[in-house]
């Protein structure tokens, strides 16, 4: 975990004394001193291992505040007290939560775009500069599409309610306004692209690779409606033997961040440097909603997936256990592995038109590990739904993967969310606020989402 201590000092410094600057609570980067500026090989690991410590960080964005936030507002997760406006679809536009998923996505992409652009004019020839930079550029891809899917339109690529695009340090408070949703994701993909030729092949979890950059990518293409294209890069990722599933589905969360075979990409965590309190507050904060309880009766990841000690019912995935000989609150993000790009791979294939059989066996894959039977539905939108509902019991409580794809169908007019929550207040519900502070920090340049 040494990568981690070194990655808590830089990013400590290169964002302490933080001001809202523009309308993303980043440090400007001429405020760094000349020692701590990228100015050889280096320097320039030593601030990517500070980028990844923002996924770990205290900010909590990445790792706690945004999966908890999705799940809440999806279909897994209920408040065990305070939902804070989440677990209705209705936040308040100032929250902490809010503030810090806007704030920490743009402080990652900051620190990602000083590491591009620096890093790229050292000279020398060292092999070291191109996959740094293409780690960087994996890193502000996927903090630009977790925005997009918190804060815009991810679902309407035609929408202008996309992201505030930045691809150069901010060097002071000049203003920008939105981008659309196509543009992007025309940013998102150009880094995933890059970073698919730039990052070395797969190594550890902890880290961005091509094998990531294409699962990523194979998600992203999803959610942008090409699916032959999805259906194609996901499919690569599978066969790529890099990765395989675990033998059970238990094995997933006993061996967190050990030796895992199935895990994609993730956050490390210790008893010491990487304290996010994940595990307490996944389950004494929110527990499994009762949707989810029911949904999972008769499954055979049920008892897994949702743990029940007397009265107490808890999540499974996040129980606290040993780290190091430690014990340890702390937890992972899994941000991606490969069950669910099996998942994503059958929806693009029965959306683009190919063979069910095909979509079919992808998803059966998943459940035959899972000790399910195989599901024989041979019609479309039967399977579609199949597929979604395999996502709840595959990934339920992890990350909120189910409110994004609530969203994707219903904007397909495939469902309707009131079916599951009768209260939701409709369209304009379907993505969060921008935070209030941030649109007052910008003379109102920065539109807010409608119906907030």
């Amino acid at each position: 975990m040494k990568h981690y201590i070194i990655a808590t000092i830089v990013t400590s410094f290169l964002f302490a004394s933080c001001k809202l600057v523009n309308v993303t609570d980043v440090s400007p980067v001429n405020q760094l001193e000349d020692a701590n500026a990228i100015t050889s090989v280096e320097k320039a690991q030593s601030a990517l291992y500070g980028a990844y410590g923002i996924l770990n960080g205290n900010t909590l964005a990445f790792n706690y505040y945004m999966p908890a936030a999705a799940c809440l507002m999806g279909l897994t997760m209920d408040p065990v007290q305070d939902g804070f406006g989440y677990a209705d679809n209705n936040p308040a536009t100032s929250h902490y939560w809010l503030e810090n998923m806007y704030s920490g996505g743009y402080k990652m992409i900051n620190m990602s775009n000083h590491i591009i652009s620096k890093t790229s004019v050292l000279s020398g020839d060292d092999p070291r500069k191109k996959r740094i930079i293409g780690e960087a550029k994996y890193l502000r891809a996927m903090s630009y599409f977790y925005l997009l899917r918190l804060f815009g339109e991810f679902y309407d690529t035609t929408s202008n309610y996309g992201m505030v695009l930045r691809l150069d340090p901010v060097k002071d408070a000049e203003v920008f306004p939105r981008s659309g949703v196509r543009a992007t994701y025309d940013v998102i993909n150009k880094d995933l692209d890059e970073a698919i030729l730039e990052t070395n092949d797969f190594t550890s979890t902890f880290y961005a690779s091509k094998i990531a950059a294409r699962a990523l990518k194979s998600k992203v293409l999803l959610y942008q409606q090409r699916y032959a294209e999805a259906a194609a890069m996901a499919k690569q990722v599978a066969t790529s033997g890099q990765r395989n599933l675990e033998d059970t589905f238990k094995t997933i969360f006993s061996k967190k961040i050990r030796d895992t075979r199935e895990v994609i990409f993730q956050t490390p965590f210790d008893a010491g440097t990487n304290i996010n309190n994940k595990c307490y507050a996944f389950n004494a904060w929110f527990a499994p909603s009762g949707y989810y309880m029911n949904f999972m009766k008769g499954d055979a990841r049920e008892s897994m997936a949702i743990r029940v000690t007397g009265t107490r019912i808890r999540n499974g995935k996040f129980i606290a256990g040993q780290v190091d000989g430690a014990p340890s609150n702390s937890d992972t993000e899994y941000f991606i592995r490969l069950a669910e790009i099996y998942l994503v791979q059958a929806e693009a294939i029965v959306r683009s038109g190919g063979s069910l059989a095909e979509a079919r066996e992808a998803l059966n894959i998943v459940r035959k590990r899972a000790l399910m039977p195989d599901i024989t539905i041979d019609d479309k939108a039967g399977l579609l739904n199949a597929i979604r509902e395999e996502k709840i019991r595959e990934l339920g409580a992890e990350s909120g993967e189910e409110w994004y794809d609530l969203v994707r169908y219903a904007s397909k007019g495939e469902l309707d969310i009131k079916t599951f929550k009768p209260d939701f207040m409709g369209r304009q519900r379907y993505i969060l606020p921008i935070p209030l502070k941030s649109i007052q920090a910008s003379g109102k340049i920065v539109e807010q989402n409608p119906g907030y």
